[in-house]
């Protein structure tokens, strides 16, 4: 913008009475300064404002130093008659390095200076001091740059909710990422005012804004967004799959009622894995009665993020949700927590004999989400469905892990046929997920007995499947008798002379050497 005035002032002293020195431009107690229309202004030292810095429209204030400050009986009208409803300059804070402001507003009392328009345009930002809020009647623009609220409140808006301008994923209201901290507030929204957006995020990489768009009576409205989702929302343990790492605290000062619809967006890149999978199938969670409440059927589908006054640097995804009634402090998150998500995720599951009565079982979950537990369940071969044999309660920190886990189960089983297992995982919300299923062979063992003999013994068989053949040998490798086996059996060769035999088991099938023994026959 060309400039038709501009007055650089690098040292400004207004002295009144017995005032000491201040250091930079300083506006005393009493005194007034104001900035007419068309009228530039540049200040390259620090700014201490005690008085009055009043502005006509189209009068802009550049100021290119470190750390301005209101004191607490300081104005800054505007050109109408009560000083606070016109139009007013606007304020530029223009540096490369991050500039200071001590706003002397109190969002507590409603009480304390306000700036009529404020522009940033610094791309190392402005910064809240401590002890002060800060608060713009009427337009905050951003031409680059974020504001840091460092813990305090930034208000915009004054008899309507004003106006923010400029902001995208590059430039924004930065509230902090812990759970405490200060919240971007909009004045006197309601029907008329449309959707009010709150540009914020929890630091200089993750734009995270929410919008609002309310019926009933006038009523000021603040939000802010914290890192993570906890299990009792402002505490608690922090799940780590299944939702986006964002939760938003969405507050309303004068409670006048009245329904709202709440728009929440995301960077994509703060989506947890098990979330990112189910995105489709997402949707608002709200903190109500000490839970995060959840949605059978969600009404409207995630769509990508317009929340921006300028095009997305990176992927964003928007949700909406009606609410009929907000209460003072709502606390809210974006989860995939439904019926079409699964609870486990298995990335493998074996079955093995490790003894002739006993059988272990060992899966992995690559991640899970809200899961309660795992049910074993068997099936023996010549039984038709599944037994639950029993349960094994997960591992996951509130039933949900992004990192595998790994369970073992041991079960007695000394059953002479091949026995399938697998597992059933059930999930908070009902939903059930099985694992593949797994055969596990019997342990295979012959025995003979007695031996020696007088003739008659028995051939008992564990872990033998399908017909087998039996052969009795004499020293010379004659077949001297033949037998079909698939169970145990009792033998009686009495009519054999006593000696030494051989006690050979093939496969009926393939003929193949199963076993083979001694036999001793001795009257």
């Amino acid at each position: 913008m060309l400039l038709k005035k501009l007055f650089i002032i690098s040292a400004l002293l207004l002295l009144v009475g017995n005032s000491s020195a201040q250091q930079g431009v300083y506006i005393p107690t009493g005194a007034t300064v104001w900035l007419s229309g068309n009228t530039n202004v540049g200040i390259f030292s620090d700014m201490t404002n005690n008085g009055s810095l009043g502005s006509n429209p189209n009068s802009f204030f550049y100021f290119l130093s470190k750390l301005w400050t209101n004191g607490n009986g300081a104005t800054l009208p505007d050109e109408s008659a009560d000083g606070s409803s016109g139009t007013g300059g606007t304020f530029v804070f223009s540096n490369i390095t991050q500039q200071k402001i001590f706003g002397g507003y109190s969002f507590i009392t409603k009480a304390g200076p306000s700036f009529p328009n404020l522009q940033l345009n610094n791309i190392s930002g402005l910064l809240l001091d401590d002890l002060s809020d800060l608060k713009i009647r009427n337009n905050l623009h951003f031409a680059s740059g974020h504001i840091y609220l460092n813990g305090w409140n930034l208000q915009v808006g004054d008899k309507s909710p004003g106006t923010i301008t400029g902001y995208s994923d590059k430039q924004y209201v930065v509230t902090g990422s812990g759970i405490a901290g200060g919240l971007l507030y909009r004045a006197a929204i309601n029907n008329a005012a449309g959707k009010v957006v709150f540009p914020i995020g929890t630091d200089e990489y993750s734009y995270a804004p929410a919008a609002v768009l309310i019926t009933g009576a006038k009523d000021m409205i603040g939000a802010r967004v914290y890192d993570s989702v906890f299990t009792v929302a402002a505490g608690g343990a922090a799940y780590r799959d299944s939702f986006v790492n964002k939760t938003w605290n969405i507050r309303r000062e004068d409670n006048s009622g009245g329904e709202v619809d709440v728009i929440l967006q995301h960077m994509d890149a703060s989506e947890l894995p098990a979330y990112a999978s189910s995105r489709d199938s997402s949707f608002i969670t709200r903190f109500v009665a000490g839970v995060w409440d959840q949605l059978p059927v969600i009404s409207n589908k995630p769509l990508a993020g317009t929340l921006t006054t300028s095009p997305m640097l990176a992927p964003a995804t928007m949700h909406l949700r009606h609410f009929d009634a907000l209460g003072s402090s709502e606390f809210f998150a974006k989860t995939a927590l439904i019926g079409s998500v699964k609870p486990v995720t298995f990335l493998n599951f074996e079955a093995f004999r490790i003894a002739p009565v006993m059988v272990q079982l060992d899966w992995t979950t690559l991640r899970e989400v809200r899961n309660m537990a795992f049910e074993v369940e068997r099936r023996y071969e010549r039984e038709e469905a599944f037994q639950k044999i029993g349960v094994v309660l997960t591992k996951a920190v509130n039933g949900n892990s992004s990192v595998p886990l790994s369970y073992t189960w041991h079960d007695p089983n000394d059953y002479d046929d091949w026995t399938y297992y697998r597992i059933k995982a059930i999930g908070l919300n009902g939903k059930v997920v099985y694992s593949e299923v797994r055969a596990v062979p019997p342990f295979v063992q012959i025995n003979v007995f007695p031996n020696p003999n007088n003739g008659t013994f028995k051939v008992q068989l564990r872990g033998i499947r399908g017909a087998m053949l039996l052969q009795m040998h004499d020293v010379w490798s004659q077949v001297m008798r033949q037998y079909e086996v698939k169970s145990d059996m009792d033998i009686d060769i009495r009519d054999l002379p006593s000696g030494v035999y051989f006690l050979v088991i093939y496969n009926k099938d393939t003929m193949k050497l199963a076993y083979t023994c001694k036999v001793i026959v001795a009257r």
